[in-house]
């Protein structure tokens, strides 16, 4: 009873507390830009870092204590490839994601000549996610944290947790409704970036939750949830873009 309390209330701070809480950091970041404070990003990943890290020690903490969950409940244990699923769709999720970082990689290079602040299109969530990247040296290094940080907690929360909180509650349900349910919850927890930026972590979400099911394990989800956050670091950015808000 204990542990379904726990889990239930777990739940309802991720699909309800979370996305608002992150729109309301994400509005008082964009209007601290606006003000000229010079170092509100680098607070704001550092902020975002260490939040990250007491919601997995929270997430460990409530499976693993309270609710007696073993390690490999959570997908921490060595991938396998299970058995109805053929390991041609577990190589394409992982081509699927390396494509996109690699794409992303290629395409910010292309454009270095062009601040990507000028064009919001180029990034899922435009403008509400250009204005999140970093500019100085200081500000790459807080994000490289924030951007391990977030692949290995979100992977753990929202696929680990997830995943295992949806099997309790819905034991019946196909590996198609768990995929979709995944993702519909990871896109609303990114509320800040907008609708298509929802759609894109969603997507995302969709691909991360796919490659867990297929091999039981988070590891090498978290490992290219980590590395499409860090691609961040290779795009573009106008160096004095502490000012206000692009059209």
């Amino acid at each position: 009873m204990i542990a379904m309390i726990a889990i239930a209330a777990l739940t309802m701070w991720l699909l309800l507390a979370e996305p608002l809480l992150g729109r309301a950091a994400h509005r008082r970041l964009l209007t601290a830009l606006d003000n000229g404070d010079a170092d509100a990003r680098r607070r704001f990943y550092l902020s975002w870092t260490w939040q990250g890290w007491v919601l997995v020690l929270v997430t460990l903490a409530l499976t693993l204590g309270v609710c007696r969950w073993t390690p490999a409940q959570l997908g921490l244990r060595v991938p396998q490839l299970a058995a109805q699923l053929p390991f041609g769709l577990v190589a394409g999720v992982c081509a699927a994601l390396l494509a996109g970082a690699l794409t992303g990689v290629v395409m910010a290079r292309k454009s270095s000549s062009t601040p990507v602040v000028k064009a919001p299109s180029r990034v899922a969530g435009g403008d509400k996610v250009l204005r999140m990247l970093p500019r100085t040296r200081r500000e790459r290094w807080a994000f490289a944290a924030l951007a391990i940080t977030a692949g290995i907690g979100e992977e753990l929360v929202w696929r680990g947790f997830g995943l295992g909180a949806l099997q309790l509650w819905l034991p019946h349900a196909s590996t198609a409704l768990l995929i979709v349910l995944l993702a519909v919850s990871f896109g609303w927890a990114h509320l800040y970036q907008g609708l298509v930026g929802m759609l894109a972590t969603g997507l995302i979400g969709a691909l991360m939750a796919g490659l867990y099911l297929a091999t039981g394990s988070l590891l090498l989800p978290m490992l290219l949830h980590a590395l499409l956050d860090l691609r961040a670091l290779l795009i573009p950015t106008a160096p004095s873009a502490t000012a206000g808000s692009t059209t």
